[in-house]
């Protein structure tokens, strides 16, 4: 069931009512039934993926939490078993082949070449979800209580599918659902669920029609300079609005309920470092990358550089492999680690030999060419069709320049448009956040924007919905 669909719409009009009318004690098993219900819905079988992990790891965590000689060893266990199933479902590209090889050697049959095996959605989050779960655990910032607070946890339908990626500590306290009903919380949540529906349908699919055909393969190999970089600039859109769509409809369903999600986007092409675009795009894969990994190899290797440097690039070639086994994905990941090295090493050289530029309007305003240039490059391999097609539009791009345009002129009056929307997106979210406050300063006008105003703006938005509807389009990072 896709958050841009019909049927969801109509099935968040008889659930959050309900929830609102059951007592408290009832809500938490209610929500994780309709969570259970939605992930069912795309198939029973998938079920299994989310229930087993959550069994071993809760086991492993009772264990971990009660100390001992084998705390440790539980621990480890329990980190590679929930990494089993990564590596079981979203990398089998990487040890199916050499797994049928083996097979093949012992059965003396044709090796078999391919393996198709269902990927869970959705598990590339909740299994990060789980870590974080055995970490803060092991770290005593968490105590193990029912299986069912874990189990719902992992579930919770909002954020199920492609985050945004929470903690125990987060989520947990606020699945006691006492709070009492809010209408402003629920204007809110309305807010965020038609925001992401309008850049779903309005911005991010018409956009993902047109790159989609210029990365074409036997047409990309025409493509001039102007028109690659015109695909960078419209794939850097269409993700970036695909996923903070989503985003904010987690976030704004959540509010139906009462139950709040972290922000997940904060306006990334407005980043001035490539440090700052990372506090700024996929805010709480950011985080986790941050507390769980980051932090405790810049504590090991603070006194030296190099080893640091090689672990930041490292570590960023994981976060490009946690989107999937294709070359394209571990090359952005290194991309970005090269571009924060990068950054790093200049500010270490800025704050021992030239303090003065702290505070440069030059190097300021050079930082955020670069970063915006850098960041919009790296979405070619992400976005390519192999390593051929990224490396002829890279060169294309930055030494072998063609001219002209080859593909239609819509498309390029499109990307300027959403381009122009990105320029302006974060002082129109200032000014609709004034407004509001302004707005809710008297009773009066505080009764119009309600009933009158707010109203509208829901229907608008409901009519550019299906207005743009296209049918059976997928998130991208449903497919992480």
């Amino acid at each position: 069931m896709q958050f841009n669909s019909y049927s969801y719409l109509i099935l968040l009009m008889v659930v959050v009512p309900i929830f609102w009318l059951l007592p408290s004690n009832l809500r938490r098993w209610y929500v994780l039934g309709i969570s259970i219900l939605f992930y069912a819905s795309w198939s029973p079988v998938f079920l299994l993926a989310p229930l087993a992990l959550c069994a071993g790891v809760f086991l492993a965590a009772v264990r971990i939490s009660r100390g001992g000689a084998r705390e440790g060893h539980w621990f480890r266990g329990a980190l590679l078993y929930a990494l089993s199933f990564l590596v079981f479902f979203r990398y089998q590209a990487l040890w199916w082949p050499a797994m049928s090889a083996v097979l093949h050697g012992f059965s003396h049959s044709p090796a078999h070449t391919a393996l198709q095996i269902a990927v869970p959605l959705g598990i590339s989050f909740y299994s990060f979800e789980a870590i974080s779960y055995l970490v803060d655990i092991r770290q005593r910032r968490v105590q193990p209580t029912r299986f069912s607070d874990l189990f719902l946890f992992v579930m919770f339908w909002p954020h199920l599918i492609a985050g945004p990626i929470v903690r125990f500590r987060e989520l947990a306290p606020q699945f006691a659902f006492k709070k009492q009903f809010d209408m402003a919380l629920m204007m809110r949540g309305l807010d965020r669920l038609i925001l992401g529906i309008v850049q779903k349908n309005l911005i991010a699919d018409p956009v993902g029609s047109w790159v989609d055909e210029g990365f074409v393969t036997q047409l990309a190999q025409a493509n001039t300079t102007i028109d690659n970089w015109f695909l960078a600039i419209g794939f850097g859109l269409q993700i970036y609005f695909d996923f903070a769509s989503y985003s904010n409809m987690a976030i704004g369903v959540a509010q139906l309920i009462g139950i709040q999600l972290p922000e997940n986007f904060k306006f990334p092409y407005h980043a001035s470092t490539p440090a700052d675009f990372w506090q700024r795009w996929h805010m709480t894969l950011s985080r986790w990358i941050r507390d769980y990994l980051f932090f405790p190899i810049n504590v090991r290797f603070q006194a030296a550089p190099l080893p640091l440097y090689c672990s930041l690039l490292g570590v960023m070639a994981l976060v490009g492999l946690w989107h999937g086994a294709g070359y394209g994905f571990v090359l952005w990941g290194v991309l970005h680690g090269c571009y924060l090295v990068i950054y790093r090493i200049y500010e270490n050289a800025q704050k021992k030999h030239w303090p003065g530029l702290e505070h440069s309007r030059v190097m300021s305003g050079f930082w955020k060419v670069f970063t915006l240039i850098t960041v919009i490059a790296a979405w070619v391999p992400f976005r390519a069709n192999g390593y051929t097609q990224a490396t002829s539009m890279l060169k294309s791009m930055f030494g072998h320049l063609t001219f002209g345009v080859t593909l239609p002129l819509n498309f390029y009056l499109v990307v300027l448009l959403v381009s122009a929307y990105t320029v302006v997106e974060p002082y129109l979210d200032k000014l609709f956040t004034k407004t509001d406050g302004w707005m809710a300063q008297t009773a009066a006008r505080a009764s119009m924007q309600m009933y009158l105003l707010r109203p509208a703006l829901y229907a608008f938005g409901l009519l550019l919905f299906l207005a743009f509807d296209e049918r059976n389009t997928q998130f991208i990072y449903f497919q992480f």
